[in-house]
């Protein structure tokens, strides 16, 4: 059984992009794994930090701005929060990335934390030995 050239190409370019398909759909899935592991460090990042923050009395809100290469204040206030520029570096996309996750997690746990003054910062461990 003999097969044609254009049954051959079809035949090949089908393999090819199925091959290529393949490939693409790794990647998609690895990225997706990706931004959700990028999604709860960062988160966990801001959380902790606005924690901390709060603990030692700060009220601080981030806002990104600009490129910075640490965090700098800038010189306004939301209400009682002071108003930070984070460090940040647009050009790379995974640092973009980071910082705008870190960013709305400590915000939104700032607001939180300001607003509900009776739940505690920390959880401790008490365990009592018998």
């Amino acid at each position: 059984m003999k097969i044609s050239r254009a049954r051959f190409a079809v035949i090949f370019l089908a393999l090819a992009f199925t091959i290529a398909a393949g490939f693409l759909g790794y990647e998609l899935w690895q990225n997706l794994m990706w931004k959700m592991q990028v999604e709860t460090l960062a988160g966990h990042e801001g959380a902790t930090r606005a924690r901390h923050d709060l603990s030692v009395g700060r009220l601080r809100l981030f806002v990104i701005a600009g490129e910075r290469s640490d965090d700098k204040y800038s010189g306004t206030n939301d209400g009682a929060f002071e108003v930070w520029y984070p460090q940040y570096y647009p050009q790379y996309y995974p640092f973009r990335y980071s910082a705008e996750q870190m960013v709305s997690s400590y915000n939104e746990k700032m607001r939180y934390l300001h607003e509900h003054p009776e739940k505690p910062l920390t959880i401790t461990n008490n365990i009592t030995k018998p």
